[in-house]
């Protein structure tokens, strides 16, 4: 709708921005919800949604993406190597370039499949 000035303006995560060509105002890190580093300053906010008589309330956490190879996988090497492709180079680019931009080195948040642990940074 914002294209065809059907609306004035959106609130959107950037990716749909880039990928639609739109034009948009960047954030600082420190409020956008896009940086793992500032999970703590982002959990000192809250929003309010209420629906009816209840009430929800959210608290500000980094919004971060994940990928895995399933341990039931019928391909576990495809998985793997699918993977390997997504947080190297190649899969870098095009996160970037489609408005994405991936966490690097990427994080380690349970178990990693063998042959990934080298591309992986591991939290404690």
């Amino acid at each position: 709708m914002v294209k065809s000035g059907d609306l004035d303006y959106a609130w959107e995560y950037r990716s749909v921005a880039v990928q639609n060509d739109l034009l948009f105002i960047e954030l600082p890190e420190e409020i956008d919800l896009s940086s793992v580093d500032f999970a703590e300053n982002y959990a000192t906010v809250q929003t309010e949604a209420k629906k009816g008589n209840g009430t929800t309330f959210y608290v500000g956490s980094p919004i971060v993406y994940g990928v895995t190879v399933p341990k039931i996988a019928q391909h576990p090497d495809l998985g793997v190597e699918f993977v390997k492709m997504l947080i190297g180079a190649t899969g870098q680019e095009i996160l970037v370039a489609d408005g994405q931009p991936p966490i690097v080195p990427a994080g380690d948040y349970g178990s990693v499949p063998a042959g990934l642990e080298p591309l992986v940074s591991v939290k404690a």
